[in-house]
């Protein structure tokens, strides 16, 4: 659950603009003259508020459940036990009802048991009539139920109305829950909108200008008519605008009570004044899993032609379901009830184990760049650098202000068939109806252009991210039909750091949304940061009609002369207070690690480096101080091993785990030239060196010696006849030196570090 909060209160300032729950209109009373013996009122006791607020603390502090806004007064309350009938000059009839919570902020009712003819009316309002809800008519609900938005004040009258020729037809309706709204002012003002925090980014900022559809996806989710929670409209194969929303499980709650915000955002980048926004109420589960924790629910109420209403600008946002890790990604979400928030991660995800869920069954945002998500956030979408769904929000600690920016999101790939699911706990049945095997399908607007016939695509580079060891590159490309015509030919241009001079002509025979892999020729890099390009063009010969996914691109470092080295690491049972970094002479850092879960058994971590030859500092570091010892951990101290060529290079053992807050252990990879028996008797100081260094070899005699840059270059060299010599380094420039020893029918190499 999104920072260990399940669902907050969603509560707005009613000065604000609201578009209407229901269909709009006046209750048929407000032409009427009434009296206050027309109108019934029950009255509910003030809860005792300081025991909720204690009971809140706790429950706020653990993450164990809702931010709680209201206590719920059980009803059951009908048109037979309760209320007034008034009876009409025209034959028809008004029933209405008015319930009170003393001292409430806020009242919100829940029903049961409704039917509503058709020409029958049911509104909810306050008193003064300046916050209307309806009207609803049977469209609106979902197997007889239906929850309200909060209403402001301590009062809410219903009202249901009969027309005269519906005088006969069977109406009736229960109210099973009167919500006291109790949290104080100030936590009203401050759940209401512009209440995130200041880092995060309006979703219409210029940032989130490529992501206009994807924003038209999120919605904002009542649920329970206690908490709220962000969901996304998600596309299936049949492209038919079937008005699915996904969130996340631990926003459940009967859905058929549920209301579906659209469009609650800023016009511009600024949070302006005045918002608007529209809602559909009632839906129904398809199908929900803890282990991803997702929820797919569909809408029920307010539809026009089975499908979320125009006026809406609904958009059905693609998903993908390869598991392939996503070069970057963004979150359109609403943190603590806000409008619509935009987030963006400019690194590629990791694969993670959130909590007690499944190994690898989230997506990992390791740090957001720009905004961040809070409490409200979870169940918002994650979109990958295609625009395409991945996940959903589960929980994590990024928030304004706070030291790590981490989140963790359900994947799309766990939810979609696991192993022994069925229609109620996976999303293939769903997104998928009509089995295409579709790894991926892009959004769908039902009120916009038709689906296009030519649409290649570019994605997923393999071979050129990370570390390669070698200067030679093999990519891989994915091209992917999005079109409705089968795909039988395209171009790929690709290259390197900006130029794409190289060409591959692809055939092959592909339907809607399948994939290719490709294998383009292999490259010759110089060492060090790179850039692949790739484009494909002129699919089957003609115009792509979407340029939008036709490139692709990934950096990657290249190390000509790299050699394979391995940590070992073993942690202690705390594993989250470890840290390394493993850097090079210039001290830069190459390589780092974090993040590591605590476990009476933890897991060993292995981790490849590819270096070039040189020398290197690996630096461990333990926040609280007190190294790998381990000695309350079940298998004891940590410890760990660097190996090169399967031999040791750099070590610390269990009887030096006790290390405090950091240990740095120097090691250096040489030339590969082979040392002989007497290297022992050869000793060079000081090491590292100054401008001078002395070689003295004991009994031998030394006849040569080199001094060999990192690359094997000889930078200098003495011939001489004597054991022991003193070495003129003024010249060099600092950095790490190999030299090489010629004795008498022998050579020997020693490592120098030149400061």
């Amino acid at each position: 659950m999104k920072k260990q909060i399940t669902l907050s209160i969603f509560l707005f300032l009613y000065t604000f603009s609201f578009s209407q729950q229901g269909d709009g209109g006046n209750p048929k009373s407000t032409d009427l003259i009434l009296n206050s013996a027309d109108l019934q009122e029950y009255i509910f006791e003030s809860p005792v508020i300081s025991v909720l607020q204690a009971e809140d603390l706790v429950t706020d502090a653990a993450g164990t459940g809702p931010w709680r806004f209201g206590f719920n007064n059980e009803t059951n309350l009908t048109m037979e036990n309760a209320g007034y009938w008034r009876i009409l000059p025209n034959g028809g009839k008004i029933w209405r009802v008015r319930v009170t919570c003393e001292n409430a902020l806020t009242v919100n009712l829940t029903f049961a048991n409704v039917a509503i003819p058709e020409g029958n009316e049911l509104y909810v309002y306050n008193p003064k009539k300046d916050f209307i809800l309806g009207k609803f008519t049977s469209y609106h609900l979902y197997e007889g139920e239906l929850g309200t938005e909060l209403i402001p004040g301590n009062s809410a009258i219903v009202e249901y109305y009969i027309p005269a020729q519906n005088a006969q037809i069977p109406a009736h309706l229960t109210i099973t829950k009167v919500t006291h709204g109790y949290r104080t002012a100030a936590e009203f003002v401050e759940k209401a909108f512009g209440s995130s925090g200041s880092c995060n980014l309006n979703a219409n900022c210029p940032e989130g200008a490529a992501w206009v559809n994807q924003r038209n996806s999120a919605v904002m989710l009542v649920s329970g008519s206690s908490g709220f929670c962000s969901g996304a409209l998600i596309n299936n194969t049949l492209n038919d605008g079937k008005p699915y929303v996904l969130t996340a499980d631990h926003c459940y709650s009967n859905p058929a009570t549920w209301i579906f915000r659209f469009n609650w955002q800023s016009v511009g980048c600024a949070n302006g004044t005045n918002p608007t926004f529209q809602s559909l109420s009632g839906a129904v589960l398809r199908a929900r899993a803890a282990a991803s924790d997702f929820c797919l629910v569909e809408i029920t109420g307010g539809l026009v032609g089975a499908t979320v209403p125009a006026a809406y600008v609904p958009y059905f946002s693609g998903w993908d379901k390869t598991g392939i890790a996503p070069t970057s990604a963004v979150g359109i979400h609403h943190p603590a009830g806000d409008i619509k928030k935009i987030s963006f991660e400019d690194q590629a995800l990791i694969s993670t184990t959130f909590g007690s869920c499944p190994a690898n069954s989230h997506w990992g945002v390791t740090g957001w760049d720009l905004g961040v998500t809070e409490g409200g956030s979870s169940g918002s979408p994650l979109f990958d650098q295609n625009h395409r769904i991945i996940g959903q929000l589960h929980g994590g600690a990024s928030a304004c202000g706070a030291s790590v920016l981490s989140d963790e999101y359900g994947k799309v790939s766990y939810s979609w068939n696991p192993a022994g699911s069925n229609s109620t706990n996976q999303l293939e049945i769903w997104l998928d109806p009509n089995s295409t095997g579709a790894s991926f399908i892009d959004g769908y607007d039902p009120f916009g252009a038709p689906p296009l016939a030519l649409d290649a695509g570019i994605t997923n580079p393999i071979g050129v991210s990370g570390t390669i060891c070698s200067a030679q590159v093999s990519p891989q490309i994915t091209i992917t039909n999005s079109g409705t015509n089968t795909l039988t030919s395209a171009t790929i241009n690709y290259g390197f750091n900006g130029v794409t001079n190289q060409t591959y002509a692809w055939s092959g025979s592909l339907n809607q949304w399948q994939t290719a892999l490709v294998t383009l020729p292999t490259s010759n890099l110089t060492s060090g940061t790179n850039t692949f390009n790739a484009i494909v063009v002129n699919p089957n010969g003609a115009t792509d009609e979407n340029l939008l996914n036709n490139t692709t691109s990934s950096t990657f470092t290249t190390v000509v002369n790299g050699n394979n080295v391995t940590l070992n690491l073993n942690l202690d049972c705390w594993g989250s207070e470890t840290t390394w970094e493993l850097s090079n002479a210039s001290n830069v850092v190459l390589y780092s690690g974090n993040g590591y879960a605590n476990s009476q058994t933890p897991t060993p971590i292995t981790q490849d480096f590819c270096l070039d030859y040189g020398c290197y500092n690996f630096k461990i570091m333990d926040s609280y101080g007190d190294g790998l010892n381990g000695s309350s951990c079940t298998n004891g101290a940590g410890s760990y091993q660097i190996l090169f060529t399967e031999a040791v290079i750099a070590e610390l053992t269990q009887a030096q785990a006790d290390f405090g807050s950091s240990n740095t252990t120097n090691f250096c990879l040489n030339l590969g030239l082979s040392e002989n028996s007497s290297a022992d008797a050869i000793s060079v100081f000081p090491n590292p060196a100054g401008e001078f260094v002395t070689i003295s070899a004991n009994d031998l005699l030394i006849e040569r010696i080199e001094l060999m840059n990192i690359t094997g270059q000889v930078v200098s060299a003495v011939n001489v006849v004597a054991n022991q010599i003193k070495m003129d380094l003024s010249a060099m420039s600092s950095g790490v030196y190999f030299l090489k020893i010629y004795t008498e029918n022998n050579s020997t190499t020693k490592q120098l570090v030149v400061k």
